[in-house]
């Protein structure tokens, strides 16, 4: 009975991580392309950008084009 119970503790932990690590990568995914968007246009438009990445993992930042 232990040896189960153990079995299904590390599947959900491994379930659990493995649904972490593909939510990280997929916000960072889109980040990048939203921040790719917008300095495309800024530039299209003769700005220039401002960009501060405030936390790589989580992936938050801030822009401004001038």
């Amino acid at each position: 009975m232990s040896a189960i119970r153990n079995t299904n503790v590390i599947i959900l932990l491994s379930v659990l991580l493995l649904t972490i690590t593909v939510l990280i990568i997929s916000m960072n995914y889109f980040n990048t392309k939203e921040i790719n968007t917008f300095t495309s246009q800024c530039y299209k438009n003769k700005g220039a950008v401002k960009l501060e990445i405030h936390n790589n993992l989580t992936g938050r930042y801030s822009m401004e084009c001038k």
